[in-house]
């Protein structure tokens, strides 16, 4: 396999310990579901684990992984468990989201009976994003019946924000308000318990740019891979000297190259024609490796300092680019898909441009099969 992709470790150290001290005196949780963003499920939560309360996934079977490899801090499973799944998550120590006043909730509390452990549960407040978690008007009563069942350890209480990355967002507001007047409503009776869960809402756009909504613990994601949630929290965050290295590079080997002359059609649909004759050159990596097709004629990669231009449509499992900034470059030359070589650089957040979507979607749709390396620098 030619592509590779690179995790600096150094670059998730600065990362955990940037945004660990910024939201002090808040918690931190990482959340490194979807193969930590494409970055390596267990590596990466063993590269951070020393500066996060909790971790959160989505899934039983990367929670699993993450105790099969060692992690021993708090896992919050975020996505939904499997009811015959519940005895091997509890015995996994793993605390559960929970959203359901009906069946559910009671098979996790026979889950507890059975092995003589209270299940620790997360309980959703549903604030305005309308997936899961309870509503505001049913979530008090939930939580006090929640309160009253032995076998069910109130872990936290959270939410999740809808528009956060916005700089000026009162949906964002209206949603914070809403899960304090939760807050607010159950706080006699878990006082009078002695219950103290965490209260969550923050992920790595509000965390950053709302410290109001910090309360006891942020969940921080994609900030933690470097990659910004959107460019106006960067913008936001440059002002004050705030500094994200980004984690992932991904680069690959030139295996082609030809002249073409003017007027050569180039790829399917023939959708690029050469305006003059040029040297050409074929990577071998596609579609089925992360690359989107939107790519096709917009993007590029870096070939020997410079940015070569993508020409023609991105297929399967390669891509033609333009050599003309790179006279220099044969078979075997090295070619940087994302990250720097010289003084050019391409990054996720230009693949995201080009592609019309976001940072999140680029760096998860790296195929997991492509080799993982982990450096220190």
């Amino acid at each position: 396999m030619f592509g590779t992709v690179r995790i600096s470790l150094a670059a998730l150290h600065h990362n955990a310990r940037a945004l660990q001290n910024l939201v002090r005196p808040s918690r931190v949780a990482f959340v490194v579901k979807s193969n930590a963003y494409g970055h390596g499920l267990v590596e990466t939560a063993l590269a951070v684990e020393g500066y996060a309360s909790h971790l959160c996934v989505y899934a039983l079977e990367e929670a699993l992984a993450l105790r099969d490899g060692g992690i021993t801090r708090p896992i919050v499973v975020l996505g939904p468990i499997a009811p015959n799944d519940l005895d091997t998550a509890l015995a996994a120590g793993l605390e559960a989201a929970l959203w359901d006043t009906g069946s559910y909730a009671r098979q996790l509390a026979r889950a507890a009976r059975r092995r003589a452990s209270p299940f620790g549960v997360h309980v959703k407040v549903n604030t305005g994003i309308a997936r899961l978690g309870l509503e505001p008007h049913d979530a008090v009563d939930a939580i006090e019946d929640y309160a009253r069942v032995p076998e069910l350890a109130l872990a936290g209480v959270f939410s999740h924000f809808a528009s956060a990355e916005e700089l000026d967002s009162p949906f964002t507001l209206a949603q914070l308000e809403r899960l304090q007047g939760v807050l607010d409503r159950i706080e006699p009776l878990l006082r009078e318990r002695e219950i103290r869960p965490i209260r969550h809402i923050a992920a790595s756009a509000a965390a950053m740019l709302w410290p109001q909504t910090r309360l006891d613990m942020s969940r921080i994601g994609i900030a933690l891979y470097g990659l910004w949630p959107s460019p106006q929290t960067h913008e936001a965050m440059a002002v004050s000297g705030f500094e994200l290295r980004p984690a992932l590079s991904y680069a690959s080997t030139l295996v082609a190259e030809r002249e073409v002359e003017t007027g050569t059609s180039v790829g399917y649909g023939s959708t690029f024609h050469a305006p003059r004759r040029m040297r050409l050159g074929v990577v071998p990596a596609g579609y089925a490796d992360g690359i989107p097709r939107l790519l096709s004629n917009r993007g590029a990669f870096v070939v020997d300092g410079a940015r070569c231009p993508i020409v023609g449509r991105v297929a399967m499992n390669m891509t033609t680019i333009d050599l003309t900034n790179a006279p220099n470059a044969h078979p075997g030359s090295a070619v940087t898909l994302i990250g720097t070589d010289g003084g050019a650089s391409v990054g996720a957040g230009d693949w995201a441009g080009w592609a019309e979507t976001i940072d999140y979607e680029i760096v998860t749709r790296i195929p997991p099969e492509i080799p993982r390396v982990y450096a220190q620098a």
